[in-house]
């Protein structure tokens, strides 16, 4: 597994990879709301996954490890 965690002033994202499965993980680590209502993305989609980290902490480039997976972008 592979993980990054971002943030962007009160807001914060931790962004997983499961190499096994090709899944993507999108998790808000901010504290406002439940826990069980957390998790942004779940799936196989790059650019979806992308797109829910930038709702969560807004517009940010793409980390180094990621970017082979986001060729489509």
């Amino acid at each position: 597994m592979k993980e990054i965690r971002m943030q962007s002033k009160d807001r914060a994202v931790s962004f997983r990879l499961i190499e096994e499965s090709g899944e993507f993980i999108v998790f808000d680590m901010s504290l406002s709301g439940p826990a069980r209502d957390r998790t942004s993305y779940s799936g196989t989609s790059f650019e979806a996954a992308w797109k829910a980290v930038e709702a969560i902490i807004g517009v940010t480039a793409i980390p180094d490890e990621f970017k082979p997976y986001a060729t489509a972008l």
